[in-house]
């Protein structure tokens, strides 16, 4: 679904497949087919995009120190003031935990959003409008 995340013009994987192979194997344990019918192969692909870019975020060259790695780990949240001169910057970690309650992590990465969006209707079981 995301070609993204396959092999680069080299034939080198951007994720390792183990890894995908990895996050396949645990969309597959979270992910039931019965409850997302028709939905299920596109909840699967945003499940596996979300961790697969989760992954690439907190990849670190291993040559890089123990800097670099730190630095991969680190959560992210929004930039919201930034500075030039002595260099400042803010970020505002308050945005992930704030609506989609329950859903932080997934607010990270568009896929993970998409998924949460389509899965609270999906998990609202049935649905009367008058």
């Amino acid at each position: 679904m995301y070609p993204q995340f396959g092999p680069d013009a080299n034939g080198v994987y951007v994720v390792p497949q183990a890894i995908t192979q990895m996050y396949i194997d645990l969309a597959n344990a979270s992910i039931r087919q019965a409850r997302w019918h028709a939905y299920w192969r596109t909840a699967m692909g945003w499940f596996v995009a979300h961790f697969c870019t989760l992954y690439l975020q907190g990849a670190a060259d291993p040559n890089s120190g123990a800097a670099g790695v730190l630095a991969a780990g680190q959560t992210r949240g929004l930039v919201t003031s930034e500075s030039a001169g002595d260099v400042s910057a803010s970020i505002d970690y308050s945005a992930i935990a704030q609506d989609l309650d329950g859903w932080a992590a997934w607010k990270l990465t568009i896929y993970g959003q998409q998924l949460a969006t389509i899965g609270r209707i999906v998990g609202a079981g049935g649905m009367y409008v008058y």
